[in-house]
């Protein structure tokens, strides 16, 4: 009875050992095959990509720098003083030359009329 239970278990001992070595024969062959296999690295993919994304960047930078000196110019040009105070700057000069302009006249004719009387007591006394 106790044999009958050896024998079962020594064959499947046995039938397991030849499983495992015909596993051991298959990876044997794959390994060869595997140290036959020379693998080329083309990295060619890799390089277009990279010159292309360099081109983009290029391009990019230089669109940037475009925009950045056209800002530039536009600050050179631009005034702090905002445009109501210019406005209220020219509007009390153009006054300023009006009331200057008034008083100038008014004084040549308080002058004239200074001259007028002059004359008249001039032309009196004779």
């Amino acid at each position: 009875m106790g044999y009958k239970k050896l024998d079962e278990v020594m064959e499947l001992l046995s039938d397991e050992l030849d499983g495992f070595n015909k596993s051991i024969d298959k990876l044997e062959k794959l390994t060869q095959n595997t140290e036959n296999i020379k693998i080329k690295a083309d990295t060619s993919n890799v390089e277009y990509l990279l010159k292309e994304h360099l081109r983009t960047e290029k391009e990019r930078n230089g669109r940037l720098q475009e925009v950045i000196q056209n800002m530039a110019k536009q600050l050179s040009k631009s005034s702090v003083i905002p445009k109501v105070q210019l406005w209220i700057h020219y509007t009390i000069y153009f006054i300023s030359l009006i009331i200057i302009g008034y008083l100038i006249f008014n004084q040549t004719q308080l002058t004239k009329k200074h001259e007028n009387d002059a004359v008249k007591i001039l032309k009196l006394e004779k």
